[in-house]
């Protein structure tokens, strides 16, 4: 059993197209641990089975964009009547925000938007953000399936996690082995305790708090690891491990419901934060802040 440490990354997205398609792979092949098959040219290939097979919601993580010119004066030329219109589309869509500011609307949405809407073309009017755009943000975090049940929850987000059912712990690239990642109140865990002693102090009542949750996770694992050596799958196994199995798990949003995410799981305007959820995004706060990418306090 591996231990694990909480930790998040900010993932800025590279520029042009091609950044969009980066970050699209690289937030979908958290899901199945698939990195290692990212190459300088995989983006786009990936990006178009998505798209062949139906497969959309990764694309959410591909944030676009765009500039149009915006009139109400039917005296305008054909080109700004048609920037007008596809402007109000993107207006109207739940998913876009869109920010007008001396006659040009600037669009903040995602591929999905487009791919879904069938409004690709409009690929065209692309650009990078400007200060005029509301930025969209991705964060990987690593933390436990029990933290993420409470960020799964801020759902105008979009999200990629690490699957337990696709993710074999048996196999060798995960080392034959699960990972737990620490909650907060998890301190010096001894690594070299063994199943038969710790089982004899749960037993008993004698164990400590920190030997009932290793002997918790040390059963989980031995359960696990028996499952899939006796020939059930992943999807079946999972049944058995602890929610303080590592995960990883990537959200993209606009900074606007970054600023919700941190009045929730940080500031607590709605009652105290779960302390493994704040010791995220508190940091991940002040990070924001220092980046500029939120107001200071």
């Amino acid at each position: 059993m591996k231990i694990q440490e909480p930790s998040f990354e900010i993932w800025l997205q590279e520029p042009g197209l091609q950044g969009v398609y980066r970050q699209i792979e690289r937030a979908g092949r958290v899901c199945y641990k698939s990195e290692t098959h990212r190459t300088d040219d995989s983006a786009r290939p990936f990006v178009e089975r998505m798209l062949r097979n139906d497969h959309t919601a990764m694309l959410e993580h591909g944030t676009v964009y765009l500039a149009l010119k915006t009139s109400s004066s039917s005296t305008d030329d054909a080109e700004t009547r048609l920037e007008t219109t596809v402007a109000e589309k993107y207006a109207q869509n739940k998913f876009s925000h869109v920010h007008t500011v001396d006659g040009v609307a600037y669009i903040t949405t995602n591929l999905r938007v487009l791919a879904e809407n069938h409004w690709m073309d409009d690929l065209r009017y692309f650009m990078e953000p400007t200060a005029h755009h509301e930025r969209r943000i991705t964060v990987h975090f690593t933390t436990q399936i029990g933290t993420t049940r409470e960020f799964n929850r801020h759902r105008a987000n979009s999200m990629a996690e690490q699957s337990t059912r696709y993710c074999n712990y048996a196999k060798a690239k995960f080392g034959n082995e699960i990972t737990v990642n620490l909650p907060t109140w998890v301190k010096d865990v001894d690594e070299t305790a063994s199943l038969p002693e710790l089982f004899e102090k749960v037993m008993a009542g004698t164990a400590t708090d920190l030997e009932n949750w290793t002997f918790a996770n040390l059963a989980a694992e031995k359960a696990y690891m028996n499952l899939t050596a006796a020939g059930r799958k992943a999807q079946e196994a999972r049944a058995v491990l602890p929610l303080d199995t590592n995960t990883e798990l990537v959200h993209t949003a606009f900074v606007s419901d970054w600023n919700h995410f941190f009045d929730l799981r940080a500031i607590g305007t709605t009652g105290a934060p779960h302390p493994d959820a704040k010791v995220l995004a508190e940091p991940l706060m002040e990070e924001f802040r220092r980046r500029g990418l939120i107001a200071a306090e």
